[in-house]
């Protein structure tokens, strides 16, 4: 099975993507990321976080606590290492291998990718809340629907 991405694209990825962003939290990384590479590939934040890691030791990133998330930025030398690479990311390559590398999909995997769509806020109103509990609570009913009436046909 292919590799998503080729030695090195990953970071020339995450640099492109920061600069694109101007700044960025991992989760808001990973969202354009995956946007860009294509929704059928989720991007693993044991890849994604290690890397951001690496570059930002490098050099080529600057970070900051911010409301309790890490927020990156690229540094002079995260700009000079980006226009130094030669290609750019190409993003129709990357996404053809991703679409080649799709592993079978799960229940947990789509409630994955289904989560990481989802903004994240520190507190709901009781009507919002309330709200997301009774659309998840008829979503459910609809999954499970979906899923017994598999096991009926299969």
């Amino acid at each position: 099975m292919p590799r998503v991405f080729n030695r090195g694209e990953l970071k020339t990825a995450l640099l492109s993507v920061i600069a694109s962003l101007g700044e960025g939290h991992g989760y808001a990384i990973m969202q354009e990321l995956q946007r860009r590479v294509g929704r059928q590939w989720r991007p693993s934040p044991g890849a994604i976080y290690p890397a951001l890691v690496t570059l930002e030791e490098a050099g080529a990133l600057s970070s900051t606590e911010r409301d309790g998330l890490r927020v990156y930025r690229l540094t002079e030398a995260g700009d000079r290492a980006l226009a130094a690479r030669d290609p750019a990311p190409q993003w129709q390559d990357i996404s053809r291998r991703a679409g080649a590398h799709r592993a079978r999909l799960t229940l947990g995997i789509l409630i994955d990718r289904f989560q990481l769509g989802l903004p994240r806020r520190a507190e709901l109103s009781q009507e919002q809340a309330d709200g997301i509990d009774d659309a998840l609570t008829r979503t459910r009913g609809d999954i499970v629907a979906i899923l017994e009436q598999g096991a009926e046909n299969g």
